[in-house]
């Protein structure tokens, strides 16, 4: 989107001339900024100069210059109109509770049967041996896990599970990363014994597979296995939920299910539903904005935004009718952001409105 393109939606926004997804853009963009007033024309100057500032210079793509464009010839315009709507849809959120808040990085690792390592209670930089493994934490978000030459684990499994409301990284023997997201299980062997590596994944995970065309890497999930050599790939397979839903970014994965086989290139996304699998094109960025800390719906189901948002700030859902979960949406926000926040880009639209009670989100039509 041009400069020119953008000014143009904003001044459509502005006349009430926008569609309807027009619209949820605009707003969306507009409540990620997070101004608490709408801006003055004096501020213009000084918020142009600290938004540029958020920018490393080495994400100083073109893409992101667009995107901060955007954003800083969206303020003017934007700012009294939205605003004043985003104060109108507070009383769509009734909230009788404290400010909801996602836990962050944590999880769990068990090694083998004897051994667990709370990973959110090591410091950055340490590490951790035990019976020839080197466990070191790398960051606030991720664990690597080394083979050490005098290793007597053999293939023992190993497990590292994120619970509600978290998420982690850990980077494996062969240097592969996962991603894994909240309410999720990996198992891995200790070491990758053979002429194969191969883990099972519970939930949702984000995979960069390090190339070795002599040792496939293979993913259990449910009833389904992935085999690949060297790739980038998001798998969706929640205890909970019918579908597991792959999507391929980079390189060649093979499906093998009870139902069929597919083959994936980049860009397309496989569902298999139990009975099939389907094969379709997607945008492979609204499916792995998750592990980039933002929430990306692009015209969801507001069933499926709400169970993102049960699982990431560890909140149940009640919907007043059925019908209310099919309601699609589009937009982003920030997952660091409360609970709030999200509901309130979600009540924008005029469709919903939330009730929230300690930890349970009631849903109704407005």
């Amino acid at each position: 989107m041009t400069e020119k393109e953008i000014i143009a939606l904003l001044k459509r926004y502005t006349n009430q001339q926008c569609t309807e997804d027009e619209i949820i853009f605009v707003e969306s963009w507009y409540s990620n900024l997070d101004f608490k007033h709408p801006v003055q024309v004096e501020e213009f100057e000084s918020i142009k100069l600290q938004t540029w500032k958020t920018i490393a210079p080495q994400q100083k793509t073109k893409k992101t210059l667009l995107r901060y464009a955007a954003a800083i010839w969206g303020i003017l315009l934007l700012s009294t109109a939205t605003y004043f709507l985003v104060q109108k849809t507070k009383k769509d959120i009734e909230n009788t509770s404290t400010k909801i808040q996602p836990v962050g990085y944590r999880a769990m690792l068990f090694m083998g049967s004897k051994d667990s390592v709370n990973l959110n209670t090591l410091r950055i930089g340490e590490t951790i041996n035990a019976n020839g493994i080197k466990l070191k934490k790398l960051d606030n978000a991720t664990i690597s896990y080394e083979v050490q030459a005098d290793n007597k684990t053999g293939g023992e499994l190993n497990k590292l599970i994120v619970p509600r409301g978290g998420q982690f990284k850990i980077r494996l023997a062969d240097s592969s990363l996962v991603v894994v997201n909240s309410e999720s299980e990996l198992e891995f062997p200790s070491q990758f014994e053979g002429n194969e590596r191969r883990i099972k994944m519970i939930g949702e995970g984000y995979f960069e597979v390090a190339k070795n065309k002599h040792k496939p890497f293979i993913v259990g999930s449910k009833d389904q296995q992935l085999t690949v050599l060297g790739t980038k790939f998001n798998i969706h397979a929640y205890r909970d939920e019918k579908n597991i839903t792959t999507t391929l970014l980079e390189g060649k994965v093979q499906i093998s299910t009870p139902k069929g086989q597919a083959i994936l290139l980049p860009g397309d996304q496989a569902l298999y539903n139990g009975q099939r699998v389907l094969v379709s094109k997607t945008k492979t960025t609204s499916v792995t904005t998750w592990k980039e800390d933002i929430f990306l719906f692009d015209s969801e189901p507001l069933g499926d935004i709400m169970q993102q948002l049960s699982r990431w700030y560890n909140v149940q859902v009640r919907f007043e009718t059925k019908d209310i979960a099919q309601i699609r949406f589009t937009g982003s926000i920030s997952k660091y952001q409360h609970v709030d926040q999200a509901l309130r880009l979600l009540s924008i639209t005029g469709k919903v409105k939330f009730i929230v009670d300690n930890q349970t989100i009631y849903v109704k039509a407005n």
